[in-house]
């Protein structure tokens, strides 16, 4: 059975919103998500940058539009994962997967999850952002705002608001990726030392976990304007929390699926491994017994021998590894642009 029969898929409500606007205008459907929906990110940005006098400065201008980029293409990137991740997955995942049915099942209970229960990372996410901006109300105070009740800073909050539930969203996709692969890997799997991507197919959940990795590091945009708040506020603790939360799920998100379908496939590997070597030895035991019958007989006999040792050594050496080329430059990049922004902000904004 082809695995992708059967695969219905489900959206999240941002996917539904995203996909409207596509059907509204005459452009690619991530072009009309960015446009639209996308823009209320910078919307926002503008009206506080207009209403608060010291919010005007280059330094400031730069570190927050570069947060707001997060939440303007985060609608479009949690689309791509809703309609073309998990799709891709459930269709390439196949080849190691031996009951397409399970997978199938598997693949759809978790993309349920995903577009059903985002409220388990995206309100208590919301919650902790909300919160260190109102704790750390003295940076904004020291860009013109009056206090909490400003309009400005108001203002602020809901471009906060909307900011955290996109990535507290984004956030979840890693979560739910994480579980995937774990339930997925709990299935009956098979290697194939033969397969293209030379990993024995594996490289499919490789690029399962990256691509959530990538969907969540566009996220280290924020870091300079975090930065920002935790050293002209009170409260940093919670700030330094947001931060070290999030740069944990871009590691979860991928070192904990790729680790853990290693130790299923190894267990598959030394199952295979296990007949092979049996199947050999019984061979073996045959043609030193003299029961396999004539010249012919045990030519065929030892040529089995050999069929069977080289299958051995192809499964033994293959690498079990998730990880290709492609996949380690893109997990280099991910892990690389927080640092970058980093450097970024101790060495050109604190300057």
């Amino acid at each position: 059975m082809d695995t992708r029969e059967g695969y219905t898929g489900h959206t999240i409500w941002v996917t539904d919103l995203v996909e409207r606007m596509g059907d509204l205008l005459p452009v690619p459907t991530a072009i009309a998500g960015v446009v639209t929906v996308g823009l209320l990110p910078y919307v926002l940005t503008a009206a506080f940058v207009l209403m608060t006098s010291g919010a005007q400065t280059v330094p400031f201008v730069v570190v927050q539009t570069l947060a707001a980029t997060v939440a303007v293409v985060g609608p479009v990137f949690i689309w791509h994962y809703d309609e073309h991740v998990f799709p891709t997955f459930v269709s390439e995942v196949g080849d190691v997967v031996v009951d397409d049915r399970a997978l199938v099942a598997t693949v759809e209970r978790y993309e349920r999850f995903f577009c059903d229960r985002y409220w388990l990372i995206a309100v208590p996410w919301t919650a902790l952002i909300i919160a260190a901006l109102v704790a750390n109300v003295e940076y904004f105070v020291s860009l013109g705002v009056a206090g909490p009740a400003d309009p400005a800073f108001l203002t602020y909050l809901v471009f906060a608001l909307w900011w955290s539930v996109i990535t507290g969203i984004g956030l979840h996709g890693a979560l739910t990726t994480v579980l995937c692969v774990r339930a997925v890997g709990d299935l009956e799997l098979t290697i194939d030392p033969l397969h293209h991507d030379g990993l024995g197919g594996l490289s499919t959940i490789g690029y399962f976990s990256i691509r959530a990795t990538l969907m969540n590091s566009v996220g280290s945009f924020t870091l300079p304007l975090a930065f920002s708040i935790a050293a002209g506020g009170t409260f940093q603790t919670l700030v330094y929390v947001a931060v070290a939360g999030y740069i944990g799920f871009i590691l979860v998100s991928f070192v904990y699926p790729t680790i853990y379908v290693n130790r299923r496939a190894q267990e598959v590997r030394e199952r295979t491994l296990k007949e092979k070597r049996e199947r050999i030895r019984s061979l073996q035991a045959r043609a030193a017994a003299g029961d396999t019958g004539g010249e012919l007989a045990r030519l065929e006999t030892q040529l089995k021998i050999r069929t069977l040792r080289d299958d051995f050594h192809e499964y033994q050496d293959v690498n079990l590894y998730p990880l290709s080329v492609s996949i380690l430059v893109r997990l280099g990049s991910s892990v690389l642009l927080p640092i970058l922004f980093t450097v970024i902000d101790t060495y050109v904004f604190t300057t």
